[in-house]
């Protein structure tokens, strides 16, 4: 052992998964001042993915893994435009699922960089109306329903970020706690 230090690392968080949540609060001092009361802001930037989309990642995927819809070393496919595409891209990592994300091509370059950094697939979409087939989380929907029918069933989840209520209870289960008993 290293002085100060132990080689005990079973109280250590489990790498994504064990670091998403528990976030602080901060109090925004200038707002506070110029309306009369305290503001608080929690701190949902310091998750490891950098946004309260890791706590749906998350959630999305240990519901998955629960309900029997995921399989080991399944695909995690979601029509996302960054945030929660980074964060499924991470909690699939962590836990050894593909992932492949559909996006319209007029996102930043960066976005795209940074989803093929974590692992992610990324297929590229012309932008496209929500009714249009054609609408990147349409595609993403039938892409994960391609690769159920060419490898079965749990081969992949559409994550369903905007309909799947895991997104919902990610907040109920967790960040809604959080914030009653930090505020007393």
């Amino acid at each position: 052992d290293i002085a100060g230090f132990s080689s005990d690392t079973a109280s250590l968080p489990g790498g994504f998964m064990g670091l998403v949540g528990s976030t602080p609060l901060v109090e925004l001092k200038s707002l506070s001042h110029a309306l009369g009361c305290r503001i608080l802001a929690k701190a949902e930037f310091v998750n490891p993915g950098g946004c309260q989309k890791d706590r749906v990642a998350q959630s999305i995927v240990e519901e998955a893994e629960s309900s029997g819809l995921l399989r080991p070393g399944g695909t995690i496919v979601e029509g996302t435009s960054g945030s929660t595409g980074i964060s499924l891209s991470l909690a699939a990592a962590c836990k050894g699922y593909k992932v492949h994300i559909v996006m319209p091509d007029d996102q930043a370059s960066e976005k795209v960089q940074l989803l093929k950094r974590f692992g992610a697939e990324v297929e590229l979409v012309r932008p496209a109306s929500i009714s249009n087939p054609e609408h990147y989380v349409n595609v993403a929907r039938r892409r994960a329903a391609e690769i159920c029918e060419n490898h079965g069933p749990g081969a992949a989840i559409f994550a369903d970020q905007f309909e799947n209520p895991a997104n919902f209870l990610a907040h109920y289960r967790g960040t809604g706690p959080e914030l009653w008993a930090q505020c007393g």
